[in-house]
């Protein structure tokens, strides 16, 4: 049997009729590619999804934890049980809507650029609008300004917003674990996800990893896909943004543990004055999601 020249791994969770669409998606671009893929779904949920999928999709390797083992675990897991034997990797969210030559611009742009081992394509919301999606690790230094609202002090920021910075090839120290593409490399040396985090901030601290192994990482315009951010979460910011800074916080006591003290006290002024600002702006829900977070920081 040929081996693929593509592993892709999808994680999903009580997400079936997004799944389905992402399905559909994917297997076009894999038929424009016309090189093997291998596709694997890791079912965390329980809302049928997994039926569906052995029933419409026979293309697929259907994983079924008797767990949700959420995202980090769960793509490990996909990992674990694919073919060691594929050039690439591609882990996919089931709310990210790949294109018909999604996959083929994908590989082109890896093949031609010898010095990237992992890449990020360009993200839009449902609206059409782009979505900021690769930028710098954080350190004690950007994350200190990112959390007092002073990015535009530093051009070494954490989360990037401006659309200049998206609109050109570049290197970045990290991308969005949305569209995640990388040579099969690049996981059997640094290993993948971090099974600590549950979801949010995991690709993160993988890209840290991935820098420090000496891999290069690379964010391009030159194709993009559609990403309905949040989706898997029901579009209720409060858990991604609780563990956003839970994992923040669990990733700089990591790779630096001297600055403990100092970057919790540093987030927890920052969220406290997101609770205070969005209160008086009005944003009721908002602020009282930030209060929440003081709760558990």
């Amino acid at each position: 049997m040929t081996s693929p020249l593509i592993s892709i791994i999808i994680c999903t969770y009580n997400t079936k009729d997004l799944t389905c669409e992402c399905l559909d998606k994917l297997k076009t671009s894999i038929d424009f590619l016309k090189r093997p893929v291998e596709t694997i779904v890791v079912e965390n949920g329980n809302d049928g999804t997994g039926a569906v999928i052995k029933k419409k999709y026979p293309w697929v390797k259907l994983i079924e934890p008797s767990e949700n083992t959420g995202f980090a675990k769960g793509n490990n897991l996909g990992i674990k049980l694919s073919d060691k034997n594929t050039k690439y990797y591609l882990l996919l969210n089931t709310d990210a809507l790949v294109e018909k030559e999604t996959l083929k611009k994908a590989v082109e742009f890896m093949e031609g650029n010898s010095d990237c081992d992992v890449m990020g394509c360009r993200l839009k919301f449902g609206d059409g609008r782009m979505q900021p999606s690769a930028g710098f690790l954080p350190t004690p230094e950007n994350t200190t300004y990112w959390m007092l609202g002073l990015d535009a002090l530093t051009d070494k920021q954490v989360h990037p917003k401006t659309a200049d910075f998206f609109q050109k090839d570049r290197q970045v120290e990290w991308v969005m674990g949305a569209f995640l593409f990388m040579k099969s490399e690049v996981v059997k040396k640094t290993k993948g996800f971090d099974e600590t985090f549950f979801m949010y901030m995991e690709e993160v601290e993988w890209c840290k990893r991935i820098n420090d192994t000496g891999f290069k990482i690379w964010y391009t315009p030159g194709f993009e896909i559609t990403h309905l951010d949040k989706a898997s979460s029901g579009f209720d910011l409060r858990k991604p943004l609780t563990r956003e800074m839970q994992g923040l916080v669990y990733y700089l006591k990591k790779y630096f543990p001297n600055s403990n003290l100092y970057m919790k006290i540093v987030i927890w002024l920052g969220v406290l004055g997101r609770f205070v600002g969005f209160g008086l702006l009005g944003n009721k829900l908002r602020s009282d999601i930030y209060k929440d977070i003081l709760k558990v920081l």
